[in-house]
């Protein structure tokens, strides 16, 4: 019998004496508590750890706690986490005035994940996923995925050498000082922040693409006037086409067919083929949801001509294209290898490392 986890959580917060807080303030919280009241669970506030400024805060009008303001009112809360680094829970259950953490491992709700059915009826793609994968450890990652999303129990993903540190943190991608790298799903520039960090803040130049208009103008605040980085409001897909953008109320938009927003904005979509048609590409990392086969098949030529590295978040997807993924790079022209790695213990947060054969995979 599969235990759901998560059934499990909403019950126990539902009938405990102790008040509800959610940890943490950012876009995920919010998606927090949207299930919690979703389930009639009453969210008292939320609180940081972290200094103010150095915390992902969105605006709000309620008020933002620490944990110290807490432990003045309250001798007992439950906690409910509100960002994805779970592997920091056990820090926190140590304070005193913690009665117990829980965790939501996929709060939102556009996310979609194998289910019992489709793991029966596609084993045999998932033998070929595993064929594909370069070492053991890709291998226990898409297991622990796997378990993870089917019983809501995060300790799948907290109990197994399957992280790294930061998605630029795999080593055989070997981040060096002179990439010529492409941003696909910029958001604000915190990729290319993170980027900068394990590049020891050297580069060729930066494709920074974003196709949000409203978040454009932050990521060509943070980042338009520095020196060899392009911006590029658009979206990048298979073929040249016209989208719109669901935004929901988190940082996890979306580009889809249509959309129910009352002045939903229109997306240009165009290849990276088109986009880079002329550029020498070095490393390519991708991060939208649900679209990511999409974009590397609109860059079959610059891929096959240049043989960049390529970290591709497939864990933010509405259905399972790991398969497709998987298989359409298998059958380059160029050899590939292909390792799965989580950035940080979150489902949503499953990386697909490609990096040419000829080079090191230690890890």
């Amino acid at each position: 019998m599969i235990i759901d986890h998560l059934q499990r959580t909403y019950e126990e917060l539902s009938s405990s004496q102790y008040p509800v807080f959610i940890w943490g303030a950012g876009s995920m919280s919010m998606e927090v508590s949207s299930r919690l009241e979703e389930h009639g669970i009453t969210v008292c506030g939320k609180f940081i750890t972290t200094a103010a400024d150095r915390s992902h805060i969105v605006s709000s009008a309620d008020r933002i706690f620490t944990l110290d303001e807490i432990k003045e009112t309250y001798e007992k809360i439950n906690v409910v986490a509100g960002h994805g680094h779970y592997e920091k829970i056990d820090e926190l259950k140590s304070c005193a005035c913690i009665h117990n953490v829980y965790v939501i491992p996929t709060p939102y709700l556009q996310y979609k994940s194998p289910d019992l059915e489709y793991i029966y009826r596609n084993q045999d793609k998932l033998a070929y996923i595993f064929s594909q994968l370069v070492d053991e450890k890709s291998q226990t990652a898409l297991e622990r995925y796997l378990a993870v999303n089917l019983t809501n129990d995060i300790r799948y993903l907290l109990e197994a050498d399957i992280c790294v540190d930061g998605m630029y943190g795999f080593e055989a991608l070997a981040i060096s000082d002179s990439e010529n790298f492409v941003d696909v799903g910029a958001w604000e520039g915190d990729s290319i922040h993170s980027f900068l960090r394990s590049a020891g803040h050297k580069y060729d130049k930066i494709h920074a693409f974003e196709p949000d208009p409203t978040i454009f103008q932050t990521l060509k605040h943070n980042y338009g006037d520095k020196e060899n980085v392009v911006l590029y409001q658009l979206g990048l897909g298979e073929q040249n086409a016209k989208l719109t953008i669901s935004h929901g109320n988190t940082q996890s938009a979306c580009l889809t067919a249509s959309s129910a927003e009352p002045e939903a904005d229109a997306i240009i979509i165009t290849t990276l083929d088109e986009a880079l048609a002329d550029e020498p590409v070095s490393l390519i990392k991708i991060s939208i949801p649900f679209m990511f086969t999409d974009v590397i098949k609109g860059g079959a030529a610059l891929i096959c001509k240049n043989r960049p590295r390529m970290i591709i978040n497939v864990g933010a997807d509405d259905r399972f294209s790991l398969y497709e993924t998987v298989k359409w790079i298998s059958e380059l022209d160029v050899p590939y290898k292909l390792a799965l790695r989580f950035d940080f213990p979150m489902p949503t947060r499953l990386f697909l490392y490609a990096y040419p054969a000829e080079q090191s995979d230690e890890n």
